[in-house]
């Protein structure tokens, strides 16, 4: 808070103008209250001063007053949410539910919270409270214990996905809750976000947009989660992306930015393609994507993906190719003469073996869709059978596939099982 603002709260309080008040040549506050001058005509003052009628009121001793005026307590700034914040992301490594709940009780009924600190406080209330549940708890001190102990640091999404597989798969229950989810139709993300928080005694820090939703702590190392629930494979958002102007001289060095224009064609296709890839994997160098997709059968299929290190390797194999391409709904600039700039946009393809020769001879390959770029968002745009190859091609990527386990007949009941608005918007407090 400035100190303006201080002033003018101070001036409120006491119902004094903030016009009225002016800095001296001191810069210091001078306040009418102590000037016998202001606000009247010197003349008619020295007048009332020497008419014995008008009683005498001693001078006011200014000498002994505070240089400064006491100001009235400020309501809680950032910081200190900051410092709470700090507070109970370190608390979150122990995993202790009700530790937490109490730390966020502390800060709830705060007033001058902030809309964005509010939504953390209430966001990381709703996962403690599903961490409360049984079933819920033993799996989330199972799951931390084995990323505790067996951790691909290079490889986190990977990681948290094969050991919260493994656990989950003993428990069909939980399984359960993702065919539940999907029937929540526009709030299933939301609600995703804070049931995988619950299991892996994570901390909500996002609502699914470009950043990380999630953060998992542990004392030497923290892993930042993105996470995903679709009904479909095809059409999995993973974020805004563009390529920038200045980005060639950020991935590139001088003798490369020259064969850029000047080198062969496949030179310039090669560091084309970097110029694309880098960028896309540095954006996500530190974050670790979980992504379920629920089909109609009810099998629940978990992809856990290190995007960085995938597209990074997968490039240099082969395997992954950037291709650009302009369509009638590509984007396009009016340039200042009033012409119409159509923008290139772009697909990174997945490339598969077919198991016959070309021309030359060569293994034949079938390029297959896998990342699309449109309206300036990057899209996993894969098929089902094509998340199957390429996990077991590539380098940061797995896919767990959990059949749904009970009777075929349930499902549909099972899906049904949610709280309707009126549950939500109704319920007696």
């Amino acid at each position: 808070m400035t100190q303006r603002h201080n002033v003018e709260d101070w001036l409120a309080e006491y119902d004094i103008p903030a016009a009225a008040a002016q800095p001296d040549s001191a810069g210091g506050m001078q306040s009418p209250m102590t000037d016998p001058n202001a606000g009247g005509d010197p003349t008619q003052a020295q007048a009332q001063a020497n008419d014995p009628n008008i009683s005498q009121q001693p001078a006011t001793d200014v000498t002994q007053d505070p240089q400064t005026p006491d100001m009235p307590e400020t309501a809680p700034e950032t910081k200190d949410f900051e410092t709470w914040k700090n507070n109970y992301l370190k608390e979150s490594v122990k995993g202790d539910t009700n530790a937490l709940i109490e730390l966020i009780h502390q800060i709830r009924d705060k007033e001058g919270l902030q809309p964005y600190q509010r939504k953390f406080v209430e966001d990381n209330l709703n996962v403690q409270l599903v961490r409360m549940n049984s079933n819920v708890e033993k799996a989330s001190k199972d799951i931390r214990r084995q990323i505790r102990e067996q951790l691909d640091r290079n490889n986190p999404a990977t990681s948290v996905v094969n050991h919260m597989s493994a656990v989950l798969e003993t428990q069909p229950s939980l399984i359960n809750t993702f065919i539940k989810l999907n029937g929540y139709s526009g709030q299933k993300g939301d609600l995703h976000r804070k049931y995988i928080a619950a299991l892996l005694g994570a901390v909500q820090v996002g609502s699914g947009a470009n950043n990380e939703d999630l953060i998992f702590n542990e004392k030497e190392y923290s892993i930042l989660i993105s996470t995903r629930l679709n009904a479909r494979w095809g059409d999995v958002m993973l974020g805004y992306w563009s390529l920038r102007e200045d980005d060639p001289e950020k991935f590139l060095t001088e003798p490369e930015l020259k064969r850029l224009t000047d080198g062969s064609p496949e030179e310039r296709e090669a560091l084309r393609c970097r110029v694309v890839i880098e960028p896309i994997a540095q954006m996500f160098e530190t974050r670790a994507f979980l992504v379920n997709v629920v089909a109609d059968d009810g099998t629940v299929y978990t992809l856990g993906w290190d995007i960085a290190t995938s597209l990074r390797a997968a490039f240099l194999d082969g395997k992954l190719v950037v291709k650009m391409k302009r369509t009638g709904e590509s984007e396009a600039l009016i340039d200042s003469e009033g012409n119409i700039v159509p923008l290139m946009d772009l697909s990174i393809v997945y490339t598969k073996e077919t198991g016959q020769q070309d021309e030359e001879g060569k293994p034949e390959k079938k390029e297959i869709e896998f990342i699309e770029r449109k309206d300036g968002m990057l899209f996993l745009s894969a098929s089902l059978q094509t998340i199957r190859d390429a996990t077991t091609a590539l380098q940061g990527a797995v896919l767990k596939e959990t059949p749904y386990a009970g009777n075929p007949s349930d499902l549909v009941t099972l899906q049904r099982c949610v709280y309707s608005s009126h549950d939500l918007l109704m319920r007696s407090c």
